[in-house]
């Protein structure tokens, strides 16, 4: 029976399950697309309004507004949801509104200046936008639901066959207020559960090609279904495509935290961050990036005159700098410059010798300078242009990222970055003959997890690890 239904699956013909044929490609229009604007439009004219009732005038109800709604962004209440609730946005209005208190004190208002009213006025203006917001977002989720409904919903592909996938399918076909139109289930077909709530589009190892064929806009990983091993590269592929993707936690039933999770009928889904990193995030660390290049170059001038020097006195006719072809983001090679401190003696030498630190042609200057990784400072001049990132993973030379490509799963998933001149593998210990499969992961973590806190943190370490005050 099974090899039938799979059979029947893999033809297109889904009668045996008694349901529709999805459609072939994405057909269905994006429904968080433009929600969060609505929003920001709301609660503007409702803070204006505010303003306007105690008597403000334009300039001061265009401040408040503006700061108000930044506010509210940075605590979260502007991100995209699959479930609306007023209530639920609560706690966060409420951290939202403390922080941006003190804006009635700051810009009292001229016609509120007698002294009984003075002291009202700051306390009654986030009174009123508290409770406008939330009587106003109250009815907004009303319409934005209906809207929901009338769209139908984003095309969402669930990886999985197991009772919690089914269970989701089923409330999602049901309930479209949630945005995700499931259009069929990946995996083995279950054998307690021959009608499933959508069509079976494939198996686990047909995953890839269905993802192609159907080209969803949502995907949902439950479980069970296919090993996370056989899932990490194709669901970072998938992000970078732009596809939002939803995981199941295992282990929900018990108290581990709500996190960023969103409830479905009693099921939790926790959307994986985007990727790439929204523009403001990747303008953020571009930012720091030419910063902290830029001030490393004018601080560290005399530092970098006195290496040139050296260098130049030891390695006598050779040149200054070092300059090698390394692998950057998506593949595309760059050159980097490093301090020489050994002359190779041809280009495949310095293509394909892995290490030279016990080499016995590097002089003294030449170890005194990798010791301290002095030798990579004129890395900060890549940095400005654009090849490299002050973090990141660090780029390596082509034969070797073909060789730990085809060795190391996850290895290529390091270049979905700029590379660093500095990185969590780093400070970590992992440099030189060390593992590559922990570097591999080392660097996917920060890959995943990045930030600037994290980025500085890096920073810091590298900088202390330098100066031998703390070394991992």
């Amino acid at each position: 029976m099974y090899q039938e239904l799979a059979t029947a699956a893999q033809r297109g013909d889904l009668s045996a399950y008694h349901q529709p044929e999805p459609a072939p490609a994405r057909a269905s229009k994006s429904v968080f697309a433009g929600e969060r604007w609505r929003l920001v439009a709301l609660d503007a004219a409702i803070i204006v309004a505010a303003s306007f009732a105690a008597g403000s005038s334009w300039a001061p109800a265009l401040i408040r507004a503006i700061s108000t709604v930044l506010v509210f962004a940075a605590v979260g209440l502007y991100r995209t949801r699959l479930h609306y609730s007023a209530l639920d946005e609560v706690p966060r209005l409420l951290l939202g509104v403390a922080v941006v208190l003190p804006l009635g004190a700051w810009l009292p208002v001229p016609d509120l200046m007698t002294p009984k009213l003075f002291v009202a006025a700051p306390i009654a203006w986030p009174a009123a936008v508290l409770a406008g917001v939330l009587v106003g977002r109250a009815v907004a989720y009303q319409i934005l639901n209906i809207r929901r409904r009338r769209l139908g919903g984003e095309s969402t592909l669930v990886i999985g066959t197991g009772d919690m996938a089914i269970r989701l399918t089923e409330v999602l076909v049901e309930d479209r207020t949630f945005g995700l139109a499931p259009l069929g289930l990946v995996g083995a077909q279950p054998l307690t559960e021959p009608a499933l709530p959508a069509p079976l589009l494939g198996s686990a190892d047909e995953i890839e090609t269905v993802v192609a064929k159907y080209q969803p806009r949502n995907v949902i990983v439950a479980y069970p279904g296919p090993g996370d091993a056989e899932l990490v590269g194709a669901l970072r592929q998938w992000r970078r495509l732009g596809i939002a993707v939803y995981v199941v936690p295992r282990l929900f039933e018990m108290a581990l935290g709500r996190g960023s999770a969103e409830l479905i009928h009693g099921v939790p889904l926790v959307r994986m961050r985007p990727e790439p990193p929204r523009r403001w995030r990747r303008a953020a660390k571009r930012l720091l990036d030419i910063a902290g290049a830029g001030f490393g170059l004018v601080v560290l001038s005399p530092v970098f005159a006195a290496c040139a020097l050296a260098v130049r006195f030891e390695s006598r006719r050779s040149g200054v700098l070092f300059k090698q072809e390394r692998i950057g983001r998506d593949g595309k090679p760059f050159t980097i410059m490093k301090f020489r401190s050994l002359t190779p003696a041809s280009d495949t030498e310095s293509q394909m010798k892995w290490n030279i630190a016990q080499d016995d042609r590097v002089g003294k200057v030449g170890r005194i300078l990798r010791s301290t990784s002095l030798d990579e400072l004129p890395q900060l001049v890549n940095v400005l242009r654009g090849d490299m990132s002050l973090v990141g993973p660090r780029p390596e030379r082509p034969y070797f990222v073909e060789q730990f490509t085809r060795t190391y799963g996850g290895y290529m998933d390091r270049h979905r970055v700029v590379g660093g001149i500095t990185g969590w593998a780093q400070i970590h210990g992992l440099r030189g003959d060390t593992s590559i499969e922990e570097r591999t992961r080392f660097d996917n973590y920060y890959i995943e997890n990045w930030s600037l806190a994290l980025d500085i943190k890096i920073i810091v370490r590298t900088f202390t690890s330098m100066l031998s005050l703390h070394r991992r």
